[in-house]
């Protein structure tokens, strides 16, 4: 199962796979490209912030396309 979210304006994706793992890939603006980053599972799972937007891939996708425009 695949979700995606806004944090902030940071595009994540999780996924959890059949074997029980858990993937959390956000967008590295700095890098250009989605990266593993555990720490807005945390965040996501809390929501303390407010920052958190549950997205749909397509949404999903044109963030990450902004922000890889951006970031070249």
């Amino acid at each position: 199962m695949i979700k995606f979210y806004l944090v902030g304006t940071v595009p994540v994706r999780i996924e959890k796979r059949a074997d029980g793992t858990t993937v959390v890939q956000a967008f590295n603006v700095q890098l250009g490209r989605l990266e593993n980053n555990s720490r807005y599972y945390t965040m996501i799972r809390r929501d303390d912030t407010g920052l958190v937007k549950v997205i749909s891939a397509a949404e999903f996708d044109a963030h990450v396309d902004a922000l890889r425009l951006k970031a070249s």
